[in-house]
């Protein structure tokens, strides 16, 4: 069963890096689009139409729409490598590796990882939240809110991992050098 469930963690991460990847290109040809349409006045006159943007300067909401996007490739950057990090831990567990240099690596990226994402969604909702009346129909979305809590709150459970991990580590080596 163990190594069950340890496969199949495997393939749920090779199935969200692929995603991720997706994403990535999908951030980045939005972007491509934004800027080079922008210039085109049927474009101009279909996005604020379609944006609910009137009296607001189309070049400063164009701005942050790109500032937007260059978080949510950092987001996705940041859960891919989450998610490789994750992954190479699983496959050091189902070669019997437990208190090794590697895995402590693995998880110290990991957690660098993960605190990235969290800081990047924590300016993402601030981003959204100041530019409220251009994002109303995404500001009040409450996944926001409860995405950035749960990301601190698995960045301190990662954080006490990695320490049991760090110390455990050390009594091993400690127990080692006893005998």
């Amino acid at each position: 069963m163990k190594k069950f469930i340890l496969n199949l963690l495997t393939v749920f991460a090779w199935i969200y890096q692929i995603i991720c990847v997706i994403g990535i290109i999908m951030w980045i040809v939005m972007g491509g689009v934004i800027l080079f349409g922008i210039k085109n006045p049927d474009f101009r006159a279909g996005f604020e139409s379609s944006m609910y943007v009137k009296g607001v300067s189309v070049d400063s909401y164009v701005g942050v729409l790109i500032v937007m996007l260059l978080l949510m490739i950092l987001m996705s950057i940041a859960a891919f490598l989450i998610c490789r990090y994750a992954r190479l831990i699983v496959k050091n567990i189902k070669q019997e590796v437990y208190f090794a240099d590697s895995n402590l690596n693995l998880l110290k990226k990991l957690l660098i990882s993960v605190a990235g994402y969290t800081i990047i969604s924590i300016i993402d909702f601030i981003m959204l939240m100041t530019h409220r009346a251009w994002f109303i129909k995404y500001a009040n979305n409450v996944l926001y809110p409860s995405g950035v809590t749960t990301g601190l709150l698995f960045l301190a459970v990662l954080y006490v991992v990695y320490l049991v991990f760090k110390y455990g580590m050390k009594v091993q080596e400690d127990a080692d050098s006893i005998i």
